[in-house]
C-alpha cells in the first residue's frame, strides 16, 4: 500500500486520540503537503510539534479575530473551540469550508493543507492534548 496516495489512506483509517475518524481527504492532504510523514502515517502517529505550530500560526491568520486568541473566549455567542469534539474532524472539516450559524464558508479562502494543520491545532487544543 502507497500511503502517498489519498485514496489508500481512506480505505485504511489511522487512530490515534487526535486523528481518530480522520477522513482521507485530510491525511491525504496532509501528506501531500508534507506535514505529516509516510513513516508517521504507517506507525499511526498523531501530530507532530510543526504542524500543530503551522496550525496555530494559520489560527492566528484566520480564526482568532472571532474564536479568540489561543482559543479562549467567552463561548456565549462564538464556539469554543477547547470545546471542539477531537473525535469529529470531519464535522471541523465542514463547519470550516461550508461555514456554520454566523460562522462564513472559508472553502474559497482556506486550501486543504490549510484547514489539515489547523485540525492538528484545533484537534489537540494547542498541542495540549494528546
Amino acid at each position: 500500500m502507497d500511503l502517498r496516495d489519498p485514496v489508500n489512506l481512506t480505505r485504511k483509517r489511522r487512530r490515534h486520540p487526535a486523528t481518530v475518524g480522520v477522513a482521507g481527504w485530510i491525511a491525504g492532504a496532509a501528506v501531500a503537503a508534507g506535514w505529516i510523514s509516510n513513516a508517521a502515517m504507517a506507525a499511526g502517529m498523531g501530530f507532530t510539534d510543526e504542524q500543530i505550530g503551522a496550525g496555530k500560526a494559520q489560527y492566528d491568520r484566520t480564526c482568532a479575530q472571532c474564536h479568540g486568541r489561543n482559543m479562549v473566549n467567552s463561548g456565549t455567542t462564538i464556539y469554543d473551540l477547547r470545546k471542539f469534539p477531537v473525535e469529529d474532524p470531519e464535522r471541523f472539516r465542514n463547519s470550516v469550508t461550508q461555514g456554520k450559524g454566523n460562522m462564513p464558508s472559508f472553502k474559497e479562502a482556506l486550501l486543504p493543507e490549510q484547514i489539515a494543520v489547523l485540525w492538528a491545532y484545533v484537534g489537540t487544543r494547542g498541542g495540549k492534548e494528546p
